[in-house]
């Protein structure tokens, strides 16, 4: 048996792409990828409200134990406006201290800051409080004057952390949805 090989075809000269097939491609990719990345940053953007928002209710409950644990007030003071604000824990009396200055200062003997934070400035946040100081009592775990405390981004989002008279934090979102977390009323 007479067996011929089979004959290799010439390699084309027209391996690989052409000029427009690879601008076309770029095109295409450009195009998923300004899509992409508003979404991205949006999606960051919530990432780092969340973070900031629970780091919030942790320290108001961190308010709340230390009262407590200490059999004493505790004092949770909103200091500043918007992008500039902070929030200061401490012991003492009330506003004897604050932390508007950029530092955490105490005014009276006594007093003293228990944890102190500024929201963190590469994003566009805001702080708002509609009470300017909460007193956690030692006895029943109380808050004085309840309140709520918002964090938002320019864009309007918003986390709500709502402190009831027992003490207790819950947290809603304000404008934007946020899945994974009830509306504020």
């Amino acid at each position: 048996m007479n067996r011929t090989p089979f004959a290799v075809a010439p390699k084309s000269a027209n391996a690989g792409f052409t000029l427009v097939e690879l601008c076309v491609g770029l095109g295409i990719v450009g195009a998923l990828a300004g899509q992409a990345l508003p979404a991205l940053t949006k999606m960051h953007q919530e990432r780092a409200l969340r973070a900031v928002a629970d780091a919030l209710g942790d320290d108001l409950r961190l308010a709340r134990a230390e009262a407590a644990r200490l059999s004493d007030s505790v004092y949770f003071r909103v200091s500043g406006k918007g992008a500039q604000a902070c929030y200061v824990v401490y012991i003492g009396n009330r506003n004897d201290c604050d932390c508007a200055g950029g530092q955490a200062a105490c005014t009276a003997p006594g007093s003293a800051v228990i944890k102190a934070e500024w929201l963190p400035t590469q994003h566009a946040m805001r702080l708002r409080s509609n009470a300017e100081t909460l007193q956690f009592q030692h006895r029943q775990g109380l808050v004085t004057q309840t309140g709520s405390i918002e964090v938002s981004l320019a864009g309007g989002a918003g986390i709500r952390q709502v402190i009831a008279i027992t003490g207790r934090v819950r947290h809603c979102y304000s404008g934007v949805k946020l899945a994974g977390m009830p509306k504020c009323a």
